[in-house]
């Protein structure tokens, strides 16, 4: 039996396709033997499975897979085991033991956690961030405690309303049209039958049956070249206004860290981000929605805080994972680095 690892570094790629290279390793009777590490230059589904026959892989281990390329692989008799979160060793241990399937990775760090009170995760801060929890538990009135995910009735599923007359939520005595038109658009797209829509077609078919004209992109100088493409796209829609975020110049003495690449913009690491100035640009010009690209964690929150048209996140700036701030939930590596960020400055 030989088995194929995608591997970025050495962890399963938290992306199936966006691997730097394969682990292949073959088990036999006697245990494991040949281990192999092959380059992975393209990063296609195609390429993936060319390598993997040439070596005569029988089983896929990866990260995240789309249920389509799953599809295709084990119509090829290529078994695959997915949604593996973990180190290259941890892999090669779990084959040992005959522990390897779907969802390694995970299961330890849960055990991690209850076991190393140094790694715990509790719904609200613990007492060590100052008794945050406690002081949520008096100040906050007993309607407003609210748990979708630990309820286990699901009565909202069934088109009911939820049992606790305290919590259930009705729709506004008095509809917005503005309101019922956005959410009956956003209907019609999600229950499209014919096909699945990437997120750039959703934007598209979103905005034209809302009827909008002009459209603001508030994009992050870092993803340029995507915010670029984008708005070429929608120009063939819509009227469409790019504004970086760097708007306005603005300077300092005491340059901060904005994500920016010194190497290439040496001469402007002093410009700050300027999140109000994006919003107030196309507040004046009344942009009939803004499409956020790429704007960094916080400063996003301030130019929704100011936008007086409706906000859209298009795409997300993720330096870690390619863009792709969902993949940290399928790593035990990153998971366990968010579990630490609260006591990086202790």
């Amino acid at each position: 039996m030989k088995y194929g690892i995608t591997l970025l570094g050495n962890r399963v790629a938290p992306r199936c396709i966006y691997a730097d290279s394969i682990l292949l390793v073959s088990q036999r009777r006697n245990g494991l033997s040949t281990r192999k590490n092959l380059p992975l230059p393209e990063h296609s589904l195609q390429d993936l499975y060319n390598l993997l026959m040439q070596n005569h892989v029988d089983i896929l281990v990866c990260g995240g897979i789309t249920r389509e390329n799953k599809e295709f692989l084990e119509s090829h008799e290529l078994k695959v085991i997915d949604n593996v979160a973990c180190s290259a060793d941890d892999i090669i241990t779990a084959l040992k033991k005959g522990k390897l399937h779907s969802g390694f990775g995970f299961q330890s760090i849960a055990t991690d956690f209850e076991t190393n009170p140094k790694t715990t995760i509790t719904y609200y801060p613990s007492k060590e961030y100052g008794d945050k929890s406690a002081a949520f538990d008096e100040e906050t009135p007993d309607n407003e405690k609210m748990d979708c995910l630990a309820c286990l009735d699901r009565a909202c599923l069934r088109g009911e309303p939820c049992p606790d007359e305290k919590s259930a939520v009705s729709a506004p005595l008095v509809p917005d049209s503005e309101l019922i038109h956005m959410l009956e658009a956003a209907t019609d797209i999600a229950c499209e039958s014919e096909r699945t829509l990437c997120r750039l077609s959703e934007l598209i078919y979103f905005c034209l049956e809302m009827n909008y004209h002009r459209l603001g992109v508030a994009y992050c100088v870092d993803l340029e070249e995507p915010a670029e493409i984008l708005v070429r796209v929608l120009r063939r829609f819509f009227e469409v206004i790019p504004v970086c975020c760097k708007i306005g110049g603005l300077k300092q003495s005491n340059p901060l860290r904005t994500g920016v690449d010194t190497n290439r913009f040496t001469d402007q690491k002093d410009i700050l981000c300027n999140p109000w100035g994006q919003a107030q640009v196309l507040n004046r010009l009344k942009t009939d929605l803004n499409i956020m690209v790429g704007i960094c964690m916080g400063a996003d929150c301030i130019f929704m805080q100011n936008s007086q048209s409706p906000v859209t996140t298009l795409f997300v700036k993720d330096k870690s994972l390619a863009n792709n701030p969902i993949g940290a939930l399928y790593s035990d590596y990153y998971l366990r680095e968010a579990t630490q960020a609260g006591k990086a400055g202790n």
